[in-house]
């Protein structure tokens, strides 16, 4: 491979490296201030690497959301993704895909599976599921990285593999549900935080299709 295209490689997945990490990171929590406060800081969104329409109006509602109650955020977040009551966004991806609509079904341990080849395992395993959407996407940062450090090491075969195990996990698992539960997001928020995250998070998807899964 030769350099300039091992950079260019190199750059798009760093990109994506970090877009997964700060996307799950949305996902995962309930804001705390200090979070609220970078993303409130002036100029930090706009180096964001997507820049479809979708991403650009989820990064503008997120600096506008990091305004809100820090209150009336964590209600939205448990109203979302946690409950007491029926979740307005399921974070699962087995509440999607299973006949029934429950967790810990195949899709649970599917995407155990695919954390365990990478030497991976979830936080909280066995009580809670492996399959939220932002697990999902810090295991996709986690492979870029993997391939990024195959790169570094001129490692072609472990750069494939890292690849190919990307592409397979987005068209596999991510692509499969993930819109979906963002435009639960999106419909059911009352923040404008939570409605950025969601099409933040919707454009990041699109650009991971148009680059890795096609």
């Amino acid at each position: 491979m030769d350099a300039g295209r091992r950079g260019e490689l190199a750059g798009r997945l760093d990109a994506f490296a970090g877009a997964y990490t700060f996307a799950s990171r949305l996902l995962l929590q309930a804001p705390d201030l200090a979070l609220l406060g970078r993303i409130g800081h002036p100029g930090l969104l706009d180096e964001w690497p997507m820049l479809d329409a979708t991403s650009r109006e989820g990064a503008r509602l997120l600096v506008a959301g990091a305004g809100e109650d820090p209150v009336s955020l964590a209600r939205d977040h448990q109203r979302l993704f946690i409950g007491p009551g029926a979740l307005l966004a399921p974070p699962y991806e087995s509440v999607y895909r299973s006949r029934e609509g429950l967790l810990f079904e195949e899709q649970t341990l599917q995407v155990r599976d695919a954390y365990r080849t990478f030497g991976l395992v979830a936080p909280a395993l066995n009580r809670e599921p492996d399959d939220h959407i932002g697990l999902e996407l810090h295991f996709l940062a986690q492979v870029c990285l993997r391939s990024l450090d195959a790169l570094d090491a001129g490692d072609d075969d472990a750069f494939d593999a890292t690849l190919a195990a990307h592409q397979a996990f987005l068209g596999d698992h991510l692509l499969v549900w993930g819109p979906t539960c963002l435009e639960k997001i999106t419909e059911h928020a009352r923040t404008q935080y939570y409605r950025g995250v969601a099409m933040l998070t919707a454009g990041l998807l699109d650009q991971a299709r148009e680059t890795f899964a096609s």
